[in-house]
C-alpha cells in the first residue's frame, strides 16, 4: 500500500490478497527491520521480483510463510538474522539459496550461527544436505519425504527438537490435502538418530511401519517422544525401558481396553515421567490402583475413553495388556503456540489446573455417577477434570472424599444436580469449582429465571462463573430475597454476571455481594446508572467491566469508591459526555476503556483528571470524534500526554465534519485553530459585515417604500414632470371600476373619459372594460392584458366596488406588476359622491 512513512520500522502486511510485490513497493522503506508477508496472498502464490528486498539493509526478521514460493528469493540483504519460509512449496535447497547471510540464526546452509529451521509444509522429498551444526531445533513435517537415511542427520549434534511427522501420512482419514507415498509408511534407517544424543523432543507422527529395534536406543536426552505409529508391543517395551529421561510420553491411539498390572510395566522404570497421556484408546476398564506406582507423574490423561463407574463384564483382556496393533499418537499436554499448522494436536489441560498440582482427566468418558472407589489409587490428586461425562446424579457430600486434596475440579459440560445442601462439603481446600455449561445448574448458560434456594454458601470458592441467565429478573422480585445470592461465597474474588439482561442493580444487592472481589464482571447487560459510591466497601476489587451496556453518562467517580481499582471498562456503552473531573477517585487505576461509545470531544477538566491520575493507557478507538477547533485542547493533549492511547492512528478517527470523515484524530492540522491575530481580524470583518448586512436589510424591510417615494419626489422637483414611455404599453391609463353601478359607469365614461382623451394638451388613451374588453375572453385574462399593457392601473372605489372580487383580483395583479418591475402602476381615486350626480 502507498503512504507507508519513510521512517516504519515494522511493517506487517500478512494475511491480505497481494499478488505483486514489485521493486517499488519496499523502495522508501529503508528503516525496516521487521518485515512480515507470511499468507500475503491468503495462501495463493505471490510473486515475488528479483531484488525486492536489496534496499532494505536494516532488515533482521523476513517472514514469507504460506506464499507458495518454489525458490527462495534473491539477493536478500545480508542483515538478515530470522528468516521464515515454512508452508511453502520449495522444491530444492541448496548453498546458493542464501548466499550471503551470514548473519541468519534462525535458517540453515552456511550460516554458521543458524539454530532454529522450519521447512514444514513445503515440497521437499529428501533431507537437506550440509545443515550446519549449530542447529538445535529442526523442522520438516508435513513435506514428502519417504525415507530417514543414516547420514540425513550426521553432525547434528546440537540438535535438541526434531519434528518429521507428517511424511507419508495415513491419507483414509487425514484433516488436510494429502497425497500418499509409493511405500505405505515413512522409512528410518536403524542409525537415523545414533548422532542426536542431545535430542529432547522427537515428533515421528502417523504410521510407522517395521521399525527397526534399536532405533531410539542412543536418545538417552530425550524428554518428550511424539509419534502416532504402529508399533510392536516387544519395541515398545524395549525402547522406552531405555529412555530413562523421558519426561513427558503420550500412548493416544494404542486402541487397548484394559489396564492391567502388566500394561503399564514398561514404564516403572521411568523415574523422570511426569506427563502420561492414555487417552482416545477405547479404555473400559482401568485398575486405578496401578498408578500409585507412578509417583513422579505430574499429569495423568484418560479422558476420551470408555471407563464406567462399575467394572464391564466380557471385555477383551489380552495377557499383555494390548491390542495386536498398537497406535502411538503423541500431542503436548500443553497446547503450543503455532502460527499454522495441521497436526491433529489438542490442549489437554487448563494452565490454571495444571498449576494446582497433580492432575487428572477423565473427561469425555462414561461416568455418568461416581463413587469414591472412583478415585483411589491415583494418589495426591490437587485437580480433577470430569467435564463431558453425562453426569447427572445429585451429588451428597462424599463422591469425592478419597481425593482430600483437591483444589481444582471440572464439572463443566455435565448435568448437574445440586439438590443436596452438602454438595462438595467434603472437599475442604477446593478454590476453583467449574460448573459451566450444566442445562440444570443455578451457573452459566442456563437462562436461570428462578432458584429454590435464595442464597449460595460457600467458605472455599474463590472463582463464579454465572454467565447468560436471568439475574436481572432474579432481582426484581419485590421482596428482595435473590439480593443475596452471593453474600455467603466468603472466599469468592471473582464474579461474573455478564449477559443477565440486567437494567438496573437494587442499591442493597451492591452492599450484599461478597467484599474480598478482585474482579467483578457485569458486561453485555442493559445498564443505564451504575451507583459509583457504592463501590466504597470492595477493598480488594482491581478489575470492574462495564461493557456492553447502556450507559449515556458517568457521575463523577470521586475519592469514596474504592483506591485498589486498576482496569475500568466502559467500552460498547452510549457514553455521549464526560462529567468535568470524570476521574478524580483511585489513584490505583492504570487502564480505562472507553471505546465504542459516543465521544464527540473531552474537555480540559476531565483531561485534567485523567493526567493526575496513574492511567497509562486509554482506549478510545470508534467514537465519533469531532475535529473541529473544539477539539483543540484535547488533540494538544494527546500530543503531549504520556499516556498510552492504543490505535491512535488507525481507529480514533473523526466523524464530523464531512470534509474530516476517516481521518485520524491525531492528523488534524491545530494551526487553524491558534493564530490569533488572523482569527481576530477575521472576527472582525465577519461581524461586520454581519451587522451591516442586518442593518441594511432591516432598514430596507422598514422603509423601502417610503425611501423611494422620496427619491421620486425629488427628481420630479429637480427635472420636472415627464412621461414615462414604454413600447409595449398600449394605453397610459387602464380604468377599474364598478360596472355594475350606472352612476359610476356614467361618470366614467361622460366626465373621465372625455377629461383624459378628448380635453387638454396631451390625449391619453384609456383602456375600459365596457369599451375595450374583447367579447367571450375570461375575465382573469382581460384583467392580466389591460393591467400588463397599461403604464396606470386607475381604481374608481366606491363602497360596493372595494367589496368585490373583481377589485381584488385586479388589485393583486396590479401589485404584482409593481414589485416585479418597482414601477409606480396603481392610482387609487376614491369617490363618494355619485348620488349627487345623479
Amino acid at each position: 500500500p502507498s503512504g507507508i512513512t519513510s521512517n516504519a520500522t515494522e511493517l506487517d502486511l500478512s494475511e491480505n490478497y497481494i499478488t505483486n510485490i514489485s521493486v517499488k513497493s519496499f523502495s522508501n522503506l529503508r528503516n525496516l527491520t521487521k518485515l512480515d508477508l507470511s499468507w500475503a496472498n491468503k495462501n495463493h502464490a505471490v510473486n515475488i521480483v528479483a531484488n525486492v528486498f536489496k534496499n532494505l539493509t536494516k532488515l533482521n526478521h523476513l517472514s514469507l510463510t504460506g506464499n507458495c514460493l518454489n525458490e527462495t528469493p534473491s539477493n536478500l540483504p545480508h542483515s538478515v538474522e530470522i528468516l521464515e519460509l515454512n508452508n511453502n512449496k520449495i522444491i530444492l535447497l541448496d548453498n546458493s539459496s542464501f548466499a550471503g547471510l551470514t548473519n541468519v540464526k534462525k535458517l540453515f546452509a552456511v550460516m554458521t550461527k543458524l539454530e532454529a529451521l522450519d521447512l514444514s509444509f513445503n515440497n521437499l522429498t529428501r533431507v537437506p544436505t550440509g545443515l550446519p551444526p549449530s542447529l538445535t531445533m529442526l523442522m520438516l513435517g508435513s513435506n514428502k519425504i519417504p525415507y530417514i537415511s543414516e547420514d540425513d542427520f550426521h553432525g547434528l549434534h546440537n540438535l535438541k527438537i526434531l519434528k518429521i511427522q507428517g511424511n507419508c501420512p495415513r491419507c483414509q482419514n487425514a484433516p488436510y490435502p494429502c497425497v500418499p507415498c509409493q511405500k505405505t509408511s515413512l522409512g528410518i534407517h536403524p542409525y537415523a538418530f545414533h548422532n542426536l544424543t542431545q535430542l529432547e523432543t522427537l515428533h515421528l507422527g502417523r504410521k510407522l511401519i517395521d521399525l527397526p529395534e534399536c532405533f531410539l536406543k542412543r536418545l538417552i536426552s530425550l524428554l518428550t517422544l511424539l509419534s502416532s505409529s504402529t508399533l510392536q508391543h516387544y519395541i515398545f517395551q524395549k525402547t522406552l525401558q531405555k529412555l530413562q529421561s523421558l519426561r513427558t510420553l503420550h500412548l493416544e491411539g494404542l486402541v487397548f481396553q484394559t489396564i492391567v498390572q502388566d500394561t503399564l510395566s514398561p514404564l516403572y522404570g521411568l523415574r523422570n515421567l511426569s506427563a502420561l497421556n492414555l487417552g482416545t484408546n477405547f479404555i473400559i476398564k482401568s485398575d486405578s490402583k496401578i498408578f500409585s506406582k507412578f509417583q513422579q507423574l505430574k499429569m495423568i490423561y484418560l479422558a476420551e475413553n470408555r471407563l464406567y463407574p462399575s467394572p464391564v463384564k466380557s471385555i477383551a483382556n489380552p495377557s499383555d495388556g494390548f491390542h495386536q496393533r498398537l497406535d502411538l499418537s503423541i500431542s503436548p499436554y500443553i497446547k503450543p503456540h503455532t502460527d499454522f499448522a495441521y497436526d491433529v494436536s489438542h490442549s489437554l489441560i487448563k494452565q490454571e489446573c495444571f498449576d494446582s498440582g497433580r492432575v487428572l482427566i477423565l473427561s469425555s468418558n462414561n461416568l455418568f455417577f461416581i463413587s469414591p472407589k472412583q478415585f483411589e489409587g491415583y494418589g495426591n490428586i490437587a485437580c480433577l477434570n470430569l467435564s463431558g461425562n453425562g453426569f447427572s446424579a445429585a451429588l451428597n457430600g462424599t463422591e469425592f472424599s478419597s481425593l482430600p486434596n483437591l483444589t481444582y475440579l471440572d464439572l463443566s459440560f455435565n448435568k448437574i444436580d445440586l439438590a443436596y445442601d452438602n454438595a462438595f462439603i467434603e472437599l475442604q481446600k477446593l478454590k476453583v469449582l467449574d460448573l459451566s455449561y450444566n442445562p440444570v445448574l443455578n451457573m452459566s448458560h442456563n437462562a436461570i429465571s428462578i432458584l429454590t434456594t435464595k442464597q449460595m454458601h460457600s467458605k472455599s470458592l474463590s472463582e463464579l462463573q454465572f454467565t447468560d441467565n436471568n439475574l436481572g429478573t432474579l432481582w426484581k422480585e419485590r421482596d428482595g430475597s435473590y439480593e443475596m445470592l452471593f453474600t455467603n461465597l466468603t472466599n469468592l474474588t471473582i464474579l461474573d454476571i455478564s449477559q443477565n439482561r440486567i437494567t438496573k442493580i437494587p442499591d442493597n444487592v451492591y452492599e450484599r455481594l461478597p467484599h474480598n472481589l478482585t474482579k467483578l464482571r457485569i458486561s453485555g447487560n442493559s445498564l443505564t446508572d451504575f451507583k459509583w459510591n457504592r463501590l466504597k466497601c470492595f477493598h480488594q476489587l482491581q478489575i470492574l467491566d462495564l461493557s456492553f451496556n447502556s450507559l449515556s453518562h458517568v457521575k463523577g467517580i470521586n475519592s469514596n469508591i474504592t483506591q485498589s481499582l486498576t482496569f475500568l471498562d466502559l467500552s460498547h456503552n452510549h457514553i455521549f459526555h464526560l462529567d468535568d473531573g470524570f476521574i478524580k477517585g483511585p489513584k490505583s487505576l492504570t487502564t480505562l476503556s472507553l471505546s465504542n461509545n459516543k465521544l464527540t470531544t473531552i474537555n480540559q477538566s476531565t483531561l485534567l483528571s485523567i493526567s493526575n491520575n496513574q492511567i497509562k493507557t486509554l482506549f478510545l478507538q470508534q467514537n465519533p470524534f469531532q475535529c473541529t477547533c473544539y477539539s483543540f485542547e484535547f488533540i494538544l493533549w494527546i500530543e503531549n500526554s504520556n499516556v498510552k492511547i492504543p490505535r491512535l492512528t488507525t481507529k480514533v478517527k473523526c466523524a464530523t465534519p464531512e470534509n474530516q470523515k476517516g481521518r485520524a484524530l491525531i492528523y488534524f492540522d491545530i494551526n487553524q485553530c491558534v493564530n490569533d491575530s488572523q482569527a481576530f481580524q477575521i472576527y472582525i470583518l465577519i461581524t461586520s459585515f454581519i451587522f451591516a448586512f442586518m442593518f441594511v436589510t432591516t432598514v430596507a424591510h422598514l422603509f423601502y417604500w417610503d425611501a423611494s417615494y422620496v427619491v421620486h419626489f425629488m427628481k420630479a422637483r429637480l427635472k420636472g414632470y415627464r412621461s414615462l414611455n414604454s413600447p409595449e404599453s398600449v394605453y397610459d391609463v387602464f380604468v377599474t371600476y364598478d360596472t355594475r353601478d350606472p352612476h359610476v359607469s356614467e361618470w366614467v365614461m361622460k366626465n373621465l373619459r372625455v377629461k383624459l382623451e378628448e380635453e387638454g394638451e396631451t390625449h391619453l388613451p384609456l383602456c375600459l372594460e365596457e369599451r375595450d374588453w374583447p367579447l367571450g375572453v375570461p375575465l382573469v385574462d382581460n384583467l392580466t392584458q389591460s393591467i400588463q399593457y397599461s403604464r396606470k392601473t386607475l381604481f374608481v372605489l366606491t363602497e360596493g366596488y372595494v367589496k368585490t372580487g373583481v377589485f381584488k383580483l385586479a388589485m393583486y395583479l396590479a401589485h404584482q406588476r409593481l414589485l416585479d418591475e418597482n414601477v409606480d402602476v396603481i392610482v387609487l381615486l376614491i369617490c363618494k359622491c355619485f348620488n349627487l350626480l345623479s
